[in-house]
């Protein structure tokens, strides 16, 4: 037969192909003069063009092993219908040809074709490998398993029967033996493909790239990130060009939550072969990812389904689609998923890797009650595969059903081992039932006894006291009990790690509480390893607002709404830094909108953005509240737990389009950031932008002062000294060039001189604020606290967002003495500070003596939730509660404290002197004695004692 080569391709291409495979092999070493070795050199080196101009002509002299290279540097670059056609034309007699024909074939979903060109090929070969591959894969989408099965242990059996010399015969042997493993449950067999059978494969060919690639898809599926990426990192240095390997590299940068890259390598994928179906599910997922649903279904319709338009890779994620678009609650059966639903089972009636794949899309949509019924039907009808199970047990761990989620993770872990998700949340349930439950009116807390006894009691009480209310607020309340979970270090591991695995499987997730909308779990904030201590209470609330929130919208609330309620709730100022952030976003126009805000949350590029992410959203409630009114929220809500998605429910629950109510939102910051500084502090210009502005305006008094400013503070004092005096001459009260002459005064040890210069340029009305920081500092040095006050006042006044002048006038007060100056500036710093134990400690302590028994009591609450393992709070409290005659549970506060505390003296007195006003003379008498114990001369004691026995006596 004649092969006829010319026809299906691009001829310019070819020629170019050709130039390029003449250079490239005469680049190679003059020994090696075998033109198939170079041709295959290329393929694998991912110089695809490159490779078909080697191929070429040794094609055209009807090589099969020619053809077969040619056809596979064809599809590499996109142009699968030429290869077909390549392949076809040389095909009848070859039997590696007809089964590439098969397996481009399946690809497509031409399943008649296909299993027409496997027989043909096995007639001629019949240990053809793919081919034997691909009537196992026609035989598992047609839902013939026990056929499929067969097929895959053929492939085994002729691995240990032959003597396999080539790489890519081993691959197919790898893909065969690695379903068989899943579907039979022979774990082990990963182990050997990943260390045995795919190392043999670049041993026998060292720069066949596919060995791997495949080893990294195993590695993906078990979650083992670091030898997947490993894995890739090696395939691409072997051919940066494989865009099966962009694809996977996406799918991991995905799972490590880096959209950027995960955007970039799909990319590029498609850059290199835009017919790669699996590049085109990527971008889908992505679309999917970023809460584009209309955008993901245009994409898997336009793009993924005119390259296999029965894919149930492909059908499945089309089917998630049609549920959240068409699946609403008040509307009718879903007629469009019923129609996907038949077609898929009528071809494959155990479609099970359409059902998971539709399940999976759910889960990542947090439709878990949706997801599960199809986790469900896949396993009922391909109880073969792998997934489905995991991913039942962790959805029942995701909601609270943790008997249900053992049996589910048992049976997958039976089945895979070597998911570290598994793995990983089967020891979250080790620790589970180590832990002790607390039942209360509303909640079950999980907690470790030894570690958290103490936190879990003061938990339950704040829980009970918020729930009731927020549940009223927002007109909803979730019909069972939510569960929190506490975790502490266990087994060697910090309470962090196992909190991280609770909630993903993995062990390292960025946050120290988060909530499913069934549960929260929470790192302990006594654990010894935690960084630092943070303020549980208000972290318990904001994840609470997420469980009532997330189940009254049936987990349709987009992320920026639950994040900006929950934050709304916890009240109190925005913190500093959200302030600055505002400051140069506003301004500049760099904000999220209600279309990409969600992104700040699942894919900031940096904790700014996320930090933004959670600022923006909670300003969106402000704006709300303050342009329609506080009803207008529950109004938002019930438009989402009916299914709208935000363009839809804005118009309903708040009577403006989604434009208009975006333009109103810019225009209440814009007003908000007006109003937060009248200082204009330094621009912060790199040195070379400041040099140019200067070179551009020399006279401008700003520009020459900023850049001498800048000479400064890299100590270049001689072309500070310049700059600033030359802006002195013309402008006298520069304050910003009186700054940086003050400053080099005082290097000189000037300070009366660096005072006078800095007084006689500061303007009250507009203040330079580094002129007013050095001059109030000087001030506070010199112990003129009063000048120092007044000028920290002028700045807080002015500067209100930034707390640096508040923190100085609380060092003021502190030198000074000044008590109730103190207490209002330490007031302000603990606001603006939900952590700040230290000033909550302080202003108890400060109210205790003043005898402000109810304000020392709030104080030392809240430094309670935020420490709850400090004597010092329960102490005072105790106190606070015996001034306000709250005598038994004074008690109970200052018993906390002795048993943290149990070597003070003072706190045992306090503590008698407690029970004997609450009538408890036991106890008292017990305090008395464990004192005289530790301090034999304790003033007062052998009294009262003796009054004890006196009051006793009948």
């Amino acid at each position: 037969m004649k092969l006829e080569i010319g026809p299906p391709m691009n001829t310019k291409r070819a020629l170019l192909g050709l130039l390029l495979a003449v250079l490239s092999v005469g680049s190679m070493a003059r020994g090696d003069d075998d033109p198939l070795a170079k041709a295959r050199e290329l393929l694998l080196g991912g110089e695809y063009l490159s490779a078909e101009g080697a191929y070429t002509p040794l094609a055209n002299k009807k090589d099969p092993v020619a053809v077969l290279g040619l056809a596979r540097a064809l599809c590499a670059q996109g142009e699968r219908d030429d290869a077909v056609k390549v392949l076809t034309a040389a095909a009848e007699e070859h039997a590696p040809l007809q089964a590439e024909l098969a397996r481009l074939a399946f690809e497509r979903g031409d399943y008649p074709e296909a299993k027409a060109r496997c027989e043909a090929a096995i007639k001629l070969d019949r240990n053809q490998l793919p081919a034997i591959w691909v009537r196992a894969e026609l035989d598992r989408t047609a839902g013939r398993l026990d056929e499929a099965g067969r097929g895959y242990r053929d492939l085994i059996r002729y691995y240990n029967a032959n003597d396999v010399e080539d790489a890519e015969s081993l691959r197919w042997i790898g893909l065969g033996a690695a379903q068989y493993a899943r579907w039979n449950r022979s774990s082990g067999q990963f182990s050997f493909l990943v260390n045995d059978l795919y190392p043999d494969a670049l041993k026998l060919e060292p720069k066949y790239w596919p060995a791997h690639y495949e080893a990294a898809l195993l590695f993906l599926e078990k979650y083992n990130k670091p030898d997947a990426e490993d894995e890739l990192e090696a395939a691409l240095k072997l051919n940066s060009n494989a865009a099966e390997v962009h694809v996977a590299v996406a799918v991991l940068a995905v799972e490590q939550r880096d959209f950027e890259k995960a955007e970039e390598s799909i990319e590029k994928a498609i850059e290199l072969n835009p017919q790669l179906l699996a590049a085109w599910l990527g971008k889908a997922d992505l679309a999917w990812a970023n809460f584009q649903v209309q955008q993901t279904l245009r994409l898997l319709e336009e793009k993924a389904l005119p390259l296999n338009p029965v894919s149930e890779e492909t059908l499945g994620r089309v089917a998630a689609c049609y549920a959240l678009l068409d699946g609403r609650p008040h509307a009718p059966a879903n007629p469009r998923l019923a129609r996907l639903v038949e077609g898929v089972t009528s071809r494959n009636p155990r479609a099970g890797t359409f059902y998971f794949t539709l399940a999976a899309m759910l889960e990542e949509r947090h439709r878990h009650a949706e997801a599960k019924p199809f986790l469900l039907k896949a396993i009922e009808i391909m109880p073969q595969l792998v997934g489905p199970r995991s991913h039942l047990g962790l959805l029942q761990m995701r909601a609270g059903n943790e008997p249900e989620a053992r049996k589910s993770l048992d049976e997958a872990f039976e089945v895979d081992p070597f998911n570290v998700r598994v793995h990983n949340t089967r020891r979250v349930l080790e620790v589970l039932d180590a832990m002790e439950t607390r039942q209360t009116e509303h909640f079950t807390i999980r907690y470790a006894a030894e570690y958290d006894e103490l936190l879990t009691r003061y938990a339950a009480r704040r829980l009970e006291e918020i729930y009731p209310k927020r549940c009223e607020q927002f007109g909803y309340r979730p019909p069972g009990k939510p569960l929190l979970e506490v975790f502490n270090r266990a087994e060697g591991v910090a309470g962090q790690e196992w909190f991280s695995a609770r909630m993903t499987g993995l062990p390292y997730l960025g946050a120290v509480a988060a909530s499913t909308g069934y549960l929260v779990a929470m790192s302990s904030p006594n654990d010894p390893g935690s960084p630092q201590r943070f303020n549980w209470a208000r972290v318990l609330e904001h994840e609470l607002v997420h469980v009532i929130t997330l189940q009254q919208t049936d987990f349709n609330i987009p992320h920026w709404y639950t994040e900006g309620l929950a934050v709304w709730c916890e009240g109190g100022p925005r913190p500093q830094n959200w302030n600055e952030l505002l400051l140069k976003r506003v301004p500049a126009g760099e904000l999220f909108d209600l279309q990409t805000l969600n992104f700040g949350f699942t894919r900031a590029q940096s904790s700014d953005e996320w930090q933004l992410a959670y600022c923006q959203a909670e300003l969106y409630v402000e704006y709300i509240l303050a342009q329609f009114g506080s009803g207008r929220l529950r109004k938002l809500l019930a438009a989402y737990g009916d299914g709208l998605t935000t363009v839809e429910a804005i118009p309903r629950a708040l009577g403006v389009s989604e434009p208009t109510f975006e333009r109103g939102y810019r225009e209440h910051l814009r007003k908000l950031v007006a109003g937060m500084t009248g200082l204009k502090h330094p621009s912060g210009a790199s040195f070379d932008d400041l040099l140019e502005a200067h070179r551009q305006q020399p006279e401008d008094p700003d520009a020459a002062a900023e850049l001498a400013y800048a000479y400064l503070q890299r100590d270049a004092d001689k072309e500070a000294l310049e700059l600033a005096e030359k802006v002195l001459k013309e402008h006298p009260r520069h304050q910003l060039a009186t700054y940086v002459l003050a400053r080099l005064r005082l290097k000189e040890d000037k300070t009366n001189e660096a005072v006078a210069l800095l007084e006689g340029c500061l303007d009250p009305d507009v203040p330079q604020p580094n002129v007013l920081n050095l001059l109030a500092g000087l001030k506070l040095k010199a112990e003129q606290y009063e000048d120092a006050a007044r000028l920290y006042a002028l700045g807080q006044r002015l500067d209100s967002v930034n707390l640096q002048w508040t923190k100085a006038l609380a060092r003021v007060y502190l030198e000074a003495d000044n008590q109730q100056k103190l207490a209002e500036v330490l007031e302000r710093l603990a606001q603006a500070d939900p952590d700040d134990l230290t000033s909550r400690n302080k202003l108890a302590q400060m109210a205790l003596k003043g005898r402000e028994y109810a304000l020392a009591a709030d104080w030392a609450n809240q430094a309670l939730e935020i420490d709850v393992l400090d004597a010092d709070p329960h102490r005072m409290l105790g106190e606070a509660l015996v001034g306000l005659r709250r005598y038994a549970e004074a008690v109970e506060e200052l018993e906390i404290a002795v048993e943290l505390d149990p070597k003070s003296a003072q706190q045992l007195y306090t503590l008698a002197d407690a029970c004997i006003l609450a009538k408890e003379p036991a106890k008292a008498r017990g305090a008395l004695k464990s004192l005289l114990q530790l301090e034999p001369d304790f003033p007062g004691v052998q009294l009262m004692l003796e009054n004890l026995e006196e009051t006793e006596k009948p």
